[in-house]
């Protein structure tokens, strides 16, 4: 049977519209993804919001209010937007800061079809604390040393490094504890056939639209190959 290799649209469609918008996560699907990534941060009167940077106009973006954010024509959306989703794709949502677990909550524990994430790892079991029973992952830059077994330590169940330190030894690892690896952000066909290669379960990529039909050629060899063998 042709494995499955998931296409997650990263914040979105950032090469046809603005990141962390509902235009560009309905492009995503458009383009047949499976679902995408987006960044989640609490401003400074409680608005939980789809960002990115640390900061805006020099200004740390936790420090603003949404009424701010208006007045300086930033196009910000906000975290209770993404229930129009519910149901429909796949989201990762990525906790940039963590500390506002009971507000994370209330929007979206009951979503399905959602997988949680940070740098921040402490958020991870602090959720489960609290009752958590969505999935979670942990997102890394380089190469975590027995990544399977800390990973497995928190309750995570995804994995999200950096697509330049995958190699075939940790996914093998973490798929050994029932972890999906699926690394970010893979722009370009060979890093694609890389990931595929090693067993990754997807990609986080900008170019969604592209990963969709790399993706159709690969499972269509995948099948030739199955019934000449």
């Amino acid at each position: 049977m042709t494995r499955q290799f998931l296409i997650y649209g990263h914040r979105g469609s950032p090469k046809r519209f603005h990141e962390n918008t509902i235009a560009g996560f309905e492009e995503t699907l458009r383009a047949g993804a499976d679902g995408f990534e987006t960044d989640l941060r609490l401003l400074f009167d409680r608005t939980a919001v789809l960002y990115h940077d640390d900061e805006h106009d020099d200004d740390a973006i936790e420090s603003l209010t949404a009424t701010q954010l208006a007045e300086r024509g930033a196009m910000v959306e906000r975290l209770a937007d993404l229930s129009r989703f519910a149901g429909r794709a796949q989201m990762i949502l990525e906790v940039k800061r963590a500390k506002w677990e009971d507000i994370l909550l209330s929007h979206i524990a009951e979503w399905p079809n959602i997988v949680l994430a940070s740098f921040d790892h402490s958020i991870v079991p602090e959720l489960r604390r609290r009752g958590a029973t969505f999935p979670m992952g942990i997102t890394f830059h380089g190469y975590l040393v027995d990544v399977a077994g800390y990973a497995a330590s928190l309750g995570a169940t995804w994995c999200f490094p950096n697509y330049h330190y995958v190699d075939r030894a940790m996914v093998d690892s973490l798929h050994a504890r029932g972890i999906k690896v699926v690394p970010w952000t893979a722009n370009r066909r060979r890093e694609w056939d890389a990931l595929w290669e090693v067993g990754c379960d997807g990609v986080i990529t900008d170019e969604a639209e592209e990963a969709v039909g790399w993706r159709s050629q690969k499972m269509n060899e995948e099948c030739r190959t199955q019934k000449e063998e």
